[in-house]
């Protein structure tokens, strides 16, 4: 039962997760989305795993990542309007769930990092 309260349980649980997601797609082949990505669907594994390394001491840090993706989001709200001169949501949910790919794995590696040292 130590194990599951570890910071090494999430790691496992990526890993798991990356595989299965691999796996399904290797599986369904013709009919996988060509636009959807690995990485896509790892994001809520990434923030789900960040949420478990509160106890173990990245309770701190976590309101704060969130809040930064949060900025992130009118972020990129703010800069689709301005030179596009207009919003659309296909276009912003793909450029926002992209940027969030890469925040997510820099925000667990960092929760990470703080519950290892």
């Amino acid at each position: 039962m130590t194990f599951w309260t570890s910071p090494a349980a999430p790691l496992v649980i990526l890993i798991v997760g990356w595989l299965v997601i691999r796996g399904i797609k290797h599986r369904l082949r013709r009919h996988w989305p060509a636009q959807v990505l690995t990485w896509d669907l790892m994001t809520p594994l990434l923030i789900i795993c960040s949420l478990l390394l509160i106890p173990a001491g990245a309770g701190r840090w976590l309101p704060w990542l969130v809040m930064g993706w949060m900025i992130l989001g009118m972020g990129v709200a703010i800069v689709q309007a301005i030179r596009r001169h207009e919003l659309l949501y296909p276009v912003f949910f793909k450029t926002f769930w992209r940027l969030t790919d890469v925040y997510w794995v820099v925000g667990f590696g960092l929760c990470f990092l703080l519950t290892i040292s």
